[in-house]
């Protein structure tokens, strides 16, 4: 295992520290630093390789699943995704006591609209609830397709889901995936938008359940009570929901049941519920977007 700092050093130098991208150009900033983003086990810096800006992802530990994921056929093909392409033991790595080792990586386009938590957060700061309605629905799109596909993210949230180049959302980090073919999780997803009893047992086709419910519903109460936006949050409620009380969720249920809008009245109410699992929630996934067809 190599730390956050020995994967910067190698990559400022790629054309001694890659074995088969030695030709990648990382990005730097005015100041002449690697342009990155840390994550929680791995550094994710912007590049250029050959004429495509990319992003490169490189590993400070060994993944054991990523490697099925991305061989997985139905990953690969599927729109939904951002597409990614991993080199084994890719990095080299000289660590600070002299010995070294390889990271894997992973590269990837970079998408750049930019991501859908920062949409959000410059709609909201806007007030600009026409923009919050329509991302509303884009995600109630791209979330029935994820539901009828034959994978699951394992990490829904709105710093990982990008706003492609046609405006439709894709989704990147594909880390904590599930495919029939993984049998356990080695990520179990970013806990303000899981529910608190998702574990490591709780692994299959439900896991993006309650983040694309929460989410969901948080969108569109924000897109109709725009005033219930939390300063420095993305979303005006997260999954603490089910240990505790909030006034914007509270607000925004006694909302739906005002209007009638019982689709959003039965998805608000399960997000409070001490199953990881909400019922029936491609039919109600895909009532919401009934509106926009007429």
């Amino acid at each position: 295992m190599v730390n956050v700092c020995d994967i910067y050093r190698a990559m400022t130098t790629p054309e001694l520290s890659f074995r088969s991208l030695s030709h990648i150009t990382p990005k730097l900033d005015r100041y002449g630093y690697l342009v990155t983003y840390a994550q929680n086990n791995a550094l994710v810096a912007q590049a250029n390789l050959g004429d495509a800006l990319v992003a490169i992802k490189c590993y400070i530990s060994p993944r054991e699943n990523i490697s099925t994921i991305l061989s997985t056929e139905d990953v690969n093909s599927s729109r939904l995704l951002v597409p990614s392409h991993l080199y084994k033991d890719e990095l080299i790595v000289m660590q600070g006591d002299g010995v070294e080792c390889s990271a894997d990586v992973v590269i990837s386009p970079w998408i750049s609209g930019g991501t859908l938590s920062e949409a959000i957060t410059a709609a909201v700061r806007s007030g600009d609830v026409a923009t919050l309605a329509i991302l509303a629905e884009r995600f109630d799109r791209l979330a029935l397709a994820l539901l009828d596909a034959p994978f699951a993210h394992g990490d829904v949230k709105p710093d990982n889901i990008v706003i492609a180049d046609d405006g439709e959302l894709r989704l990147i980090d594909l880390d904590a995936v599930w495919t029939p073919a993984l049998t356990h999780c080695e990520e179990l997803g970013t806990a303000e938008y899981q529910h608190p009893r998702r574990d490591a047992k709780f692994f299959g086709p439900h896991i993006d359940d309650y983040p694309i419910a929460l989410i969901s519903v948080a969108l569109h109460a924000l897109a109709e009570l725009p005033h219930i936006a939390v300063e420095g949050a993305v979303l005006p409620f997260d999954s603490g929901l089910v240990q505790g009380t909030n006034e914007a969720y509270r607000e925004a249920c006694a909302h739906f049941r005002k209007s009638g809008n019982v689709t959003l009245q039965r998805l608000a109410r399960q997000l409070t519920k001490k199953s990881p699992m909400i019922d029936n929630l491609r039919v109600l996934i895909a009532e919401l977007l009934k509106k926009y067809e007429r």
